[in-house]
């Protein structure tokens, strides 16, 4: 075990021995010599802000293609100095990354001259994988059909205005909703179908507003339930007064359903959480954990053996330490961040993606194995700095940039902020660990002023002008912009999210998307784990509740005599 600081925050913090076997069973080999990579001086939220702050996740801008001059979205402002292409450009062979290509300075930091060819290769707009069918409005996702502004997502058809939606059919306004139908502001739900305004549920269906439910059906404002039906409060019902309790509340009127949802919070106030949300664990510690094994400090991952401070990586991954979004069978990585598809070794990268393997210090490679310091490619190898080589020039040229990068202090770190193509006010570091402006740029963090023009439309009406209920309607509200209750910004109604709210019965939105995004991120818990005892059997635990909160948590122990017996 080491004891070191935090270079960024002056934080304690430890480096366990098998820290250091990870990190000496990763380190890449050339010509028999392997190279270390040494030991971390950041603490694992300082990795991990550094790791966020390259992610844009949630603005979209209308563009224009630089090589095909058709309009697309990007995740790029228009404003930018650097090429950005469309997809179907960005693959195609009207031209050549390589033709980007440099000679190393061997008198120079690596990240300054990296940060200088980022900004000459052309870049994909949007980071969209495998077959997509009418999803123009997606970004860090792939292989759906008919969705729109859903992000971190996967195989999913008809869903809108999701973030961490995998293998979902008409889900909208979710939060890491998994294998899931006709859900609607559902926070962690599993396996649900038309679950309504809910949160950490499994296997639940035609209820709303339950809290911590697993196997329950016809339920109302429920927590801690397991295999209930027609409970409304906890309280059982009989199946006629069930539902007569039921046609009382209308769902579609906006007054009732904020009345409802009102009514959980008070209610979850009373109820007993578990330490931790997951199950079918061995020897984990974090929270949202699935199927997982031997993985620590981790939150939102599923399928995980051998991991350590992962971050939303899903649908399988082994071997990996400090990596952020998407897993898909990645394996052997270290401080990866949005890597997989069936990645292998991938080091300090951003954006490994369809098999690609042996990558070390790249930024968004598809296909592509044997590449160090290279930049927008796909189905290339043995490349640096997106120049040729041949494979025994390449396996003489790097370790000669490993040793000039362990002299200059930059072997074995992520990624600086000023490396990233984006405002830190714009990326995914500032929901987790929000900056002024000022402290933001003494991190060396760019900061953007953009605002995007409002939308075209036939009139604007503030929310609190809209009818209560969705039955009023009219089908003219798709030409109109409705102002944001909270930011005082507009926003538009689309034909198919119209129908599906008319489909699940509940009223119209009065908060813009990103908003009611924000809002949902901050119904879940930090991800930090505190110290704290059980309020049962006052056993120390660990948790994402802090000791000041005022929910009752139980141990694990604790908390399954109290929920199943």
């Amino acid at each position: 075990m080491v004891q070191t600081i935090c270079k960024q925050c002056g934080t304690a913090f430890e480096i366990a021995d098998e820290d250091l076997k990870f990190y000496e069973q990763v380190s890449p080999v050339f010509s028999g010599k392997k190279y270390l990579i040494p030991p971390p001086k950041y603490c694992p939220d300082c990795r991990q802000q550094r790791r966020l702050a390259m992610c844009n996740e949630q603005n979209l801008y209308n563009s224009t293609c630089d090589l095909c001059k058709k309009e697309m979205i990007s995740q790029f402002q228009p404003n930018q100095t650097f090429p950005v292409y469309c997809r179907d450009c960005w693959h195609s062979d009207e031209w050549d990354p390589k033709e980007c290509g440099k000679d190393f300075d061997f008198s120079r930091p690596f990240f300054e001259q990296f940060a200088e060819l980022q900004k000459s290769v052309p870049a994909q707009g949007r980071d969209v994988q495998g077959t997509v069918i009418n999803c123009e409005y997606i970004h860090f996702a792939g292989f759906s059909k008919n969705c729109y502004l859903i992000m971190h997502a996967d195989f999913c058809e008809d869903c809108l205005y999701g973030y961490g939606f995998k293998k979902n059919i008409a889900c909208v306004d979710g939060f890491y909703n998994l294998h899931s139908e006709l859900c609607y502001e559902c926070i962690d739900a599993h396996k649900c179908y038309e679950l309504i305004g809910s949160q950490e549920c499994v296997n639940c269906s035609s209820s709303w507003f339950l809290r911590d439910c697993i196997g329950c059906k016809n339920c109302i404002l429920c927590t801690g339930l397991r295999d209930k039906e027609y409970c409304i409060e906890n309280q059982q019902y009989s199946k006629e007064d069930y539902m007569a309790r039921k046609k009382e509340m209308d769902l579609g009127s906006y007054k009732t359903y904020q009345r409802l949802k009102e009514k959980l919070q008070d209610l979850e106030l009373k109820h007993t959480f578990k330490e931790y949300q997951g199950h079918n664990l061995q020897n984990c510690s974090g929270n949202h954990l699935y199927n997982c094994k031997n993985t620590f400090e981790s939150f939102d991952c599923e399928d995980v053996e051998d991991g350590k401070y992962c971050y939303q990586m899903v649908l399988s991954s082994k071997n990996i330490y400090d990596t952020y979004q998407y897993g898909t069978n990645l394996q052997e990585s270290l401080e990866s961040c949005i890597c997989g598809d069936n990645g292998y070794h991938i080091l300090f990268c951003f954006g490994g993606h369809v098999d690609s393997t042996d990558l070390s210090y790249c930024w968004y490679m598809e296909s592509c194995k044997d590449c160090f310091g290279c930049t927008f490619m796909h189905h290339q190898r043995y490349c640096i700095f997106n120049k040729q080589y041949t494979k025994e020039e390449y396996e003489e040229l790097v370790p000669k940039i490993i040793e000039h990068m362990q002299k200059t202090g930059e072997w074995g770190e992520h990624f600086p902020m000023k490396n990233s193509f984006f405002g830190y006010n714009h990326t995914t570091a500032s929901l987790y660990y929000p900056l002024a402006k000022e402290e933001a740029q003494i991190c060396g963090a760019r900061w953007s002023d953009y605002e995007p023009p409002p939308p075209k439309v036939e009139k604007v009406i503030p929310a609190d002008r809209l009818p209560d209920n969705i039955d009023d309607i009219p089908d003219d509200v798709l030409n109109w912009a409705i102002t944001c209750e909270v930011t005082g910004k507009p926003f538009i109604i689309t034909q198919q999210e119209l129908r599906l709210y008319r489909q699940m019965r509940v009223p119209l939105p009065r908060r813009n998307w990103q908003q009611r995004q924000l809002e949902r991120f901050n119904k879940r818990n930090p991800r930090k784990l505190f110290e704290r005892k059980c309020d049962k059997c006052g056993k120390d635990i660990k948790t994402t509740y802090s000791p000041e909160r005022p929910e009752i948590v139980y141990c694990e122990d604790c908390y399954h005599k109290e929920v199943y017996v």
